[in-house]
């Protein structure tokens, strides 16, 4: 299976989209098409060795739409790290991608553009320009590509081209719709402005004033309103001819028809007045008013719904604004500050007070604490020394740190949770794809519609100038631009909403199943607990002191794998023990460890182990017992056939474990627990958190076979774990969460990740989508009700009971409050409360 990608320009609504999905999943040998309005892209899956890149492109072309001309040619290109100039030569081995910051693109057609100019260079095998990042990946095969060709290509095409986080990278290069926002406002103020000889002359007679009269005023009228029909109406014309020499039809061309509908019968009424007193009042100044105030209207809803847009796509900015521009590098004993794009692997970070950290790293020398706000929505800063882990975009705290990169800046877990965000709110809900097939049929249906009421309105009431208007109603009021909305911007402010609270979603179908979970089943270790093991107590024999006892036992398990050898250990630093040699470890299967120490044989282990060798442990076997009994692994240690203590370890519960159970319980969902541990140390977890059924001592593969009988009594299941020994229970649910580390989020299995370790991001999971699909309910009806209870109206049904017929102008305001009011209700998604 192969996946190609293919910018697409021309789309504007739901309507477009469905046809460019068809034709692609017409081409022989695809098996399935994305294809995402918001980005300007189709996402193609094919069978290997079935359709090309060339034939995917044409059947784009063939339904109407624009592709930029492939060129099929690999290459590759990469830099060094060490290279401080951007534009210096730069190659690298196979199928690798580079990413390019591009300045200027301001809308799709700038898209197409840079796509096409890269795609020219010799030895470029696809480039996918991104407006939402301003960023262009090229993706390069074999041959050797140099950047600055690269460089040259895209500045030819009327752009600039810069590495990542290069010294002239800026904020405003990450802004979602600036340059589109920017041209509906310019045609907003230029039809308002035009507006004023058209609308004057009415409001003026209202209150009497019968200056404005004479043929003067009419030619005055027609100029204006020619002048906004070509320029604020441009948009809508040329996006309706397009389609229409492909046979195919949108939301472009109810405007424009109706628009134009408008304006030709007050141009026909200026040049043909047949019965009115003065040219200068005829029809043709209502009918040329009418048409200029409806473009003025949607070109309003337009700017508005690109404002509202770029709010919605805040996440991916806010996200890529926590990089910071420079790295500051050990190198030839000196600091130096380049851009973190040129930072290789396995180089030396400094890290100063206040820092943002720059690159994936582990900690080498030093001692502070991070904000990972970011990633885990958790404001406490997180304490780091030697051998801990640190993540591009956290805050460095009071302390210097010293670190080794362990990711180049495009693996970096940022990097991975903006790629994440990204694709998710190009995917699309099943919910989303109903309403796709019903906008399929919706403008041919409102265009016979149209045609239906302009002829009933003529040859039944013999009202042909009332039937055009109503035409026009009809057509404008009609237009699906809502229903097109709908649903991508609930997905796209739910995502963001989402990545700020550490809920990293792969697909929008996987909030739609989130939404609808019954039950929620999680692992134990490192889910629910905090899968480190802990010393819990250390009870010492008579003579024996808790030091002595524990500084022996470490001694022994500083040579064992074992998970509960590294809890001891750690303790007996912690308390800064100096631990007796011992030498020749060995592994007893089932019971323990015994090693050679200065004074003999040392035991580690249970009560088989040291009965096996004849040593008496029987003044503590209640305490053994007790501690069994709650939960806790008590590990005896022995000397020389001397019973010395023992030491009990457990995994202790996670600190928010209990309220993410109580969080879950308050949405009505049952909570169980499947888990590998013996069954007393699994029950007493479920008792300390409320969890309401437990199953224990089960393998990976039971953990499925569980799961697969709950979903077959009809539960929408839920499976949270830690997406490694997890993996085939998260595949068998309905939904798989993983929850994890900040520096493993890109796990494979789950269609989830929660990042930080906090289980109460399930319980924000499901609040989430229940509300991102309760949005997307509400939004999906307002438009449909819109649509059904307007069009008939606008046809003029209330005509002949109540003389009310909806004029064009106010089929043109409720069209644009229809749009505005929904990306409105989307945008509540950034504030409601999760759970």
């Amino acid at each position: 299976m192969t996946r190609v990608e293919l910018p697409v320009e021309g789309m504007t609504c739901n309507n477009c989209v469905r046809h460019v999905t068809e034709a692609l999943e017409a081409v022989p040998g695809v098996t399935h098409a994305e294809v995402s309005l918001e980005n300007k892209r189709a996402v193609v899956d094919v069978d290997d060795g079935a359709a090309g890149r060339e034939q995917l492109a044409a059947a784009v072309q063939k339904a109407g739409y624009r592709v930029p001309e492939p060129v099929p040619i690999a290459a590759s290109a990469a830099h060094s790290p060490h290279d401080g100039h951007h534009q210096a030569e730069h190659a690298a081995a196979h199928d690798e991608t580079l990413l390019l910051d591009i300045e200027g693109m301001t809308c799709a057609s700038c898209v197409s553009r840079v796509e096409t100019a890269l795609a020219r260079v010799p030895g470029v095998k696809a480039a996918r320009a991104n407006l939402a990042t301003n960023q262009a990946a090229i993706d390069m095969g074999a041959d050797h590509v140099h950047v600055d060709d690269l460089v040259t290509a895209v500045k030819r095409a009327g752009y600039k081209a810069v590495l990542p986080s290069d010294d002239e990278h800026a904020h405003h290069s990450a802004m979602v719709g600036q340059h589109e926002l920017m041209l509906w406002r310019r045609r907003l103020i230029v039809g308002a402005v035009l507006l004023v000889p058209l609308v004057a002359p009415h409001l003026l007679g209202l209150v009497g004033v019968e200056a404005f009269r004479g043929a003067w005023l009419g030619w005055t009228q027609f100029a204006c309103a020619t002048v906004l029909q070509v320029y604020v109406g441009w948009p809508f014309y040329i996006g309706a001819w397009r389609r229409a020499i492909y046979y195919s039809t949108n939301m472009d061309t109810l405007v424009a028809i109706g628009t134009l509908a408008a304006y030709g019968a007050g141009v026909y009424g200026l040049f043909a007045p047949v019965h009115h007193a003065a040219a200068g009042t005829a029809d043709h100044s209502m009918s040329l008013m009418d048409a200029g105030l409806i473009l003025t209207f949607i070109t309003l809803g337009k700017y508005l719904e690109a404002r509202a847009k770029g709010r919605a796509s805040a996440a991916i900015r806010k996200l890529l604004d926590l990089a910071p521009p420079v790295a500051n590098v050990q190198r030839d004993g000196r600091v130096v500050s380049v851009p973190p794009a040129e930072v290789a692997v396995g180089e030396t970070l400094v890290v100063r007070p206040g820092e943002k950290v720059p690159l994936d790293a582990e900690v080498l020398a030093g001692n502070s604490s991070m904000d990972e706000s970011w990633l885990t929505g958790e404001s406490i800063p997180v304490d780091k020394a030697l051998g801990d882990k640190i993540l591009a975009g956290t805050i460095n705290g009071q302390g210097s740190l010293t670190a080794r990169v362990t990711q180049p800046a495009g693996k970096t877990a940022l990097a991975q949770v903006v790629e994440l965000v990204r694709r998710a709110q190009e995917s699309k809900t099943e919910v989303q794809r109903l309403a796709d097939q019903v906008v399929a049929w919706f403008v041919p249906i409102v265009l016979v519609i149209a045609a239906a009421t302009f002829l009933v309105w003529g040859l039944v009431a013999g009202a042909w100038v009332t039937g055009l208007a109503a035409t026009v109603a009809v057509l404008v009021v009609a237009c699906p631009c809502a229903l097109g909305l709908a649903t991508p911007t609930a997905i796209l402010v739910a995502s963001g909403r989402g990545a700020e609270q550490g809920i990293l979603i792969k697909e929008a179908h996987a909030l739609e199943i989130a939404g609808r979970v019954t039950t929620v089943v999680l692992d134990k270790t490192g889910t629910v607990t905090l899968g480190k093991p802990q010393v819990t107590t250390i009870l010492p024999a008579e003579g024996v002191s808790a030091d002595e006892l524990l500084a022996t036992a470490a001694a022994v398990e500083q040579h064992s794998q074992h998970p509960l050898a590294a809890s001891i250990v750690r303790a007996a630093a912690d308390r800064g023990l100096a631990l007796p040699p011992t030498d020749a470890l060995e592994v007893i299967a089932g019971q323990g460890v015994a090693a050679n120490g200065a004074d003999g044989d040392v035991l580690v282990g249970n009560e088989r182990l040291l009965a096996a060798r004849n040593v008496d442990f029987h003044v503590h076997q209640a305490a053994i017992d007790k501690l069994r009994s709650d939960g806790q692994a008590p590990l005896l240690v022995a000397n020389r056939g001397r019973y010395l203590g023992l030491i009990a370890v457990s995994d202790p519960v996670a600190p928010h474990s209990r309220e993410a159970i109580d969080q879950l319980h308050a949405l009505g969902i049952k909570v169980q627990m499947l888990s590998g541990d013996h069954r007393a140390i699994a029950e007493r977890v479920a008792r300390e958190v409320g969890i309401d059924a437990v199953t224990a001592e089960v393998l990976p593969g039971e953990k499925q076979t569980l799961i697969e009988q709950l979903r077959a009594q009809g539960q929408i299941v839920a499976m949270v774990g830690d997406g490694i020994n997890d993996a085939p229970a998260l595949a068998a649910a309905d939904l798989g969460i993983a929850i994890g580390s900040g520096s493993d989020i890109a796990m494979e299995t789950a269609e989830i990740v929660i990042a930080g370790n906090d289980l109460r991001g399930a319980a924000r999971t499901v609040g989430l989508a229940r509300a991102t699909l309760r949005t997307i309910k509400q939004n999906l009806v307002w438009a449909f009700l819109y649509n059904v209870l307007l069009i008939p109206v606008a046809a003029g049904v209330l005509m002949p009971i109540w003389g009310f017929r909806l004029p064009g102008v106010a089929a043109a305001a409720a069209m644009a409050l229809s749009s505005v009011s929904v990306v409105a209700n989307s945008l509540l998604l950034r504030v409601r409360k999760l759970h």
